[in-house]
């Protein structure tokens, strides 16, 4: 019995002293754990060859060793003043400042035993970070191939390949200074956050692949300073990417992903000469809805009309608009990215408002010669095909200074707009543009125009409802010397083709209970009148004339402006129809004449059945 409760004292007293001494080596390697991590972490980094150019500091960390979490605190990393080895094609720096950084599941046996750092997940806590970019083609860490033989010396390696679960970057803040571009930028409240990240270094290209890529900026501002773009702001900028993978070569990039979105709010565009303003209030674009939308879209100018036309030497057109909304569906965004084709099925605008003004008492550039939109369209290098474009609620406003000085103004409301078949692949079929609209909110205008791409040249057919011609008085004032007491347009229909330097048709006029008041002194050069006729001229004050008569259905032609564009063209072929309806020429004359015998000869032998 003595025997058996000395052994039972002494196995306590082994247990008891090994306890003691396993407690004691826990409290040890508990307050020793994180120096020995420190030495690891700093080990493991001076293990790669971008220690050569980078120094890494921290504070202090703690570990967790049930989850085998690491939290390091005041991380910095900055570029060294004097490379470890010469690296002379590094040609940009960058800093990076954390107050916190967590590394989550490290391999810590690893860490410890080899100093390779193994985990699953980094989360960044409101990094600061700064990049200074000095040349076009940034680079800011040792490649492979050029660090290979500093390597072997240094026994460093570079990074070949590494695996990451996730990544999460909170509420950071980047300036960025590009020097070579001259441009500067600032984000403020940036997140960005990737799980499943694989790097595979191989020789000659890299390997880069992730399964999701969430980026959200709460605030950019940027100058560009060698850029039409001078000052650029948006707010509330996200992109997410499903499934990205990236296969880099010194000269290619290829790029895969199995869905892409992004957006932004309250888009702020200066222009570089401070002239024009672009802002926006929402930008959304979905690869896989083939979409893109925007909504309250203004372009319009800082600057007073006439600061704009000093600008300009020669007779130029400013335009200032904006759109309630701007829709994109089945946009090609593989064709886009790919070969850089543009394909899209539909653009949808609602509530447009534009406004055009030019000053005409500068001289037309002599050497400037617009083509036709054919032409236009089919002059743009890359690939294009827009299936169709529809603007509804349009309000167009057209100023133009006079020679005289004075303002003449053309409004159009309630106008819609619809173009087919935009393209520079295909030329059999024509470029199509239908419009319809309100000429001063009282006459409605419909106009068809059909755009050849081989020939210079388009064809067009209009129609203008009936309308009372006193409620355009303000209109035909600011262009002619004449106003309108009375007077009823039944029905104006005109067609024609345009051709490079000319254009002909046809009208039809018909009105009645015209009465006209002209006054031409001082107006010998009012060239673009609604009726160019000379002073005591006679006009008929209906068309037709009276019952037995037949209408004025005229033929007009004009020379083309070679200086101006398509719709100069159109204005003054409709011009001369008006004219030769109201002063005939001699061959409207004489086809007149044959109309009205025409008609006396069928109602004479209309008058004979009536008495047989």
């Amino acid at each position: 019995m003595k025997k058996k409760g000395r052994t039972k004292r002494i196995i306590l007293r082994v247990t008891a002293v090994f306890f003691l001494l396993l407690i004691a080596g826990l409290v040890f390697l508990y307050y020793n754990l994180n120096r020995l991590l420190t030495n690891a972490l700093t080990k493991s980094f001076h293990s790669n060859i971008i220690s050569d150019v980078y120094e890494l500091k921290f504070e202090k960390l703690s570990v967790n060793l049930l989850a085998g979490n690491v939290s390091v605190y005041n991380v910095e990393m900055n570029q060294l003043e004097n490379s470890l080895n010469n690296y002379p094609y590094i040609n940009s720096s960058l800093r990076l400042k954390t107050h916190k950084m967590i590394l989550k599941n490290v391999q810590l046996s690893t860490l410890l035993k080899s100093g390779i750092l193994k985990l699953d997940k980094i989360e960044i806590i409101e990094p600061e970070v700064e990049f200074r970019i000095e040349d076009k083609i940034p680079v800011f860490f040792p490649l492979k191939d050029t660090a290979a033989s500093q390597s072997k010396k240094t026994n460093k390696r570079f990074i070949e390949s590494f695996v990451l679960k996730e990544f999460h970057m909170v509420d950071a803040s980047f300036h960025s200074t590009n020097e070579a571009r001259e441009r500067e930028f600032n984000i403020k409240k940036l997140n960005f956050s990737i799980s499943d990240l694989l790097i595979d270094q191989q020789p000659g290209r890299d390997l880069i692949s992730y399964k999701n890529v969430h980026i959200s900026i709460g605030e950019f501002t940027g100058s560009l300073q060698k850029r039409a773009l001078k000052y650029l702001t948006f707010k509330d900028f996200n992109i997410n990417i499903d499934s990205l993978n990236v296969e880099q070569t010194p000269d290619t990039s290829v790029y895969h992903f199995a869905d892409f979105s992004t957006g932004l709010k309250e888009l702020d565009i200066q222009t570089a000469d401070s002239l024009f303003n672009i802002n926006m209030r929402s930008f959304d674009l979905s690869y896989k809805d083939r979409s893109i939308k925007m909504n309250d879209i203004v372009f319009k100018p800082n600057v007073s009309q006439a600061r704009l036309q000093a600008e300009h030497k020669f007779q130029s057109t400013d335009f200032s608009g904006s759109a309630g909304s701007l829709n994109m569906t089945g946009v090609n965004f593989d064709s886009l990215i790919h070969k850089g084709k543009i394909f899209v099925d539909e653009i949808i605008l609602d509530k447009v408002s534009a406004s055009i003004y030019k000053d005409k008492t500068k001289p037309v550039d002599t050497k400037k010669f617009p083509q036709y939109i054919g032409q236009s369209v089919k002059a743009i290098k890359p690939p294009l095909l827009i299936k169709q474009v529809k603007a509804t609620n349009v309000t167009l406003v057209n100023k133009e200074r006079n020679p005289d000085g004075s303002i003449a103004t053309a409004n159009l409301h309630r106008a819609t707009l619809e173009v087919k078949n935009i393209t520079n692949l295909s030329f059999d079929e024509a470029l199509m543009i239908k419009a319809n609209a309100y000429i001063e909110n009282k006459a409605h205008l419909n106009l068809s125009l059909s755009f050849d791409y081989l020939k210079p040249q388009f064809s067009f057919d209009g129609r203008i409802e009936k309308f009372n011609l006193p409620d355009l008085n303000h209109l035909i004032g600011a262009y002619t010397p004449a106003s309108i007491n009375k007077g009823t347009v039944d029905e104006i229909t005109f067609s024609g083709i345009a051709y490079r330097a000319s254009a002909g048709g046809t009208m039809k006029f018909l009105y009645h209970d015209l009465d006209i008041d002209i006054d031409l002194e001082g107006k010998a050069k009012w060239k673009s009148s609604v009726l160019a006729f000379g002073a005591n001229t006679v006009v008929p004050a209906a068309n037709p004339a009276s019952a037995d008569k037949p209408q004025r259905i005229v033929k007009f032609s004009v020379e083309r402006d070679m200086n101006k564009a398509f719709i100069n063209l159109i204005i003054k072929s409709v011009l001369n129809g008006l004219k030769e309806t109201l002063i005939m020429s001699k061959e409207n004359k004489q086809s007149y004449r044959e109309k009205k015998k025409e008609l006396r000869k069928e109602k004479k032998k209309q008058n004979k059945k009536e008495k047989n």
